[in-house]
């Protein structure tokens, strides 16, 4: 009796927050942090089996994340390689689930969610710092940069780095500090106290600065509609930013509008290979309407639809498109589910901002928006929630920001006006 206690102890809810506090700051950095979350997950059934009481919640979207779960899941009939489909589902959709649900579940107070978000803008310094290390050494950025293929040379003769850090390649790295941009930007923008403000205008503008270093075209357009959500929404003073836009992209000795000009030109082998690859994912989504080719086993099914790719033996691993990716992934049921749960959130978001007068809430209502939008629209052109790492972070925050639509739709918001300061 005295060591179920004790064990029950040990599973306590601090105990499950701190370890989601490790995880959210891993997730960029290393794949260990399936660790700490595998065993939050365990404690919570072992807490849950003792006190004979559920305590996992899921929030206002519950019921289409598990339609979202079953649909990719049925996807593995068409897949060509089932037992890889399976492993890979339960590694990644159910992980993020996973991770959703601890979140909405546990950190049920604004001062667990604030660690929670002190952990990730540590995460985010952390990547920063090390992508600013990386791309100051020359030579090896170079290097990487020209194995990888992430640069026409053809095109852009003088571009030699692409920031990446921690992550697998420069867009993911973009992605990545949209997420954070979006954010730090919200509770800039409602942050009372000087020094705080200061602190966050500086993660703010390293992160835009690492954005910019990526040279991520797609990350670039998003980041604007970041302060386009920002300006509707807070104050319209923020459209006078749009104005720096023009020496921002003659910035670099050229090459940052030599990079963005090229969106709109077919001479970048990248532009014009994503034609392509959305023109053959169109086929694939023609024979695989109801439940697409099978979870996580795009770049098996995609070199039937090009015999180029074929041949060359090069592996494409999605359509470059959100969208069309994840239709020809798991069919039109299942992609209608994913983007009902990424849409919800931003409809939701909307319902927290315009309701609460908390400051935190409000932030967080703001921020979670402005990411809806970012990745919305970097998804047009790419499909980068395709990464573990950076589908855990959005997700995570998104979890977090649920945990605050939680907290008010049981009418537990805080009384204090601003609660930032606590």
């Amino acid at each position: 009796m005295q060591n179920q206690k004790g064990i029950i102890s040990l599973c306590s809810r601090e105990n499950i927050g701190k370890l989601l506090y490790v995880t959210v700051f891993l997730l960029p950095l290393t794949t260990w942090f399936y660790i700490p979350l595998v065993i939050a997950f365990l404690m919570s059934i072992y807490r849950m089996y003792a006190v004979r009481q559920v305590e996992w919640k899921a929030g206002s979207l519950c019921e289409v994340g598990a339609a979202f779960l079953i649909c990719s899941f049925c996807s593995v009939i068409n897949s060509l390689d089932k037992i890889f489909s399976i492993f890979n589902w339960f590694f990644l959709p159910c992980m993020y689930a996973i991770l959703y649900m601890l979140i909405v579940s546990y950190l049920d107070t604004i001062k667990k969610k604030k660690k929670l978000l002190l952990c990730f803008l540590g995460a985010a310094a952390t990547v920063a710092g090390y992508g600013i290390w990386q791309y100051i050494h020359i030579d090896y950025m170079i290097a990487h940069v020209i194995n990888q293929e992430w640069v026409d040379t053809k095109e852009f003769p003088h571009l030699y780095r692409r920031m990446y850090s921690t992550l697998e390649n420069p867009n993911l790295c973009a992605t990545y500090f949209l997420i954070v941009i979006s954010y730090v930007g919200a509770f800039f923008l409602f942050e009372k106290e000087i020094k705080n403000k200061v602190i966050l205008m500086g993660i703010g503008s390293v992160a835009t600065l690492c954005l910019a270093l990526t040279y991520s075209r797609g990350a670039w357009i998003s980041l604007l509609f970041i302060l386009f959500i920002y300006a509707s929404i807070y104050d319209k003073k923020i459209f006078t930013l749009f104005t720096l836009v023009p020496f921002i992209l003659y910035f670099y000795e050229g090459q940052v509008v030599l990079r963005f000009l090229s969106l709109f030109s077919t001479h970048d082998t990248s532009v014009g290979m994503r034609f392509t690859l959305w023109a053959n994912t169109l086929d694939i989504i023609k024979d695989f309407p109801l439940l697409g080719c099978g979870w996580g086993t795009f770049y098996l099914t995609y070199p039937m639809y090009d015999s180029l790719v074929k041949d060359a033996g090069i592996l494409i691993y999605h359509a470059h498109n959100m969208y069309l990716s994840m239709i020809a992934t798991i069919g039109f049921l299942g992609a209608f589910s994913y983007f009902f749960i990424l849409f919800g959130h931003a409809w939701y978001a909307w319902r927290l901002y315009s309701t609460v007068t908390n400051s935190f809430y409000k932030a967080m209502g703001l921020g979670t928006l402005a990411a809806v939008a970012a990745i919305s629209v970097n998804g047009i052109g790419d499909y980068t929630l395709f990464s573990v790492s950076i589908s855990m972070c959005y997700w995570s925050m998104m979890a977090l920001f649920m945990s605050c639509y939680v907290d008010i739709s049981h009418s537990t918001e805080p009384k204090e006006q601003d609660s930032m300061r606590q």
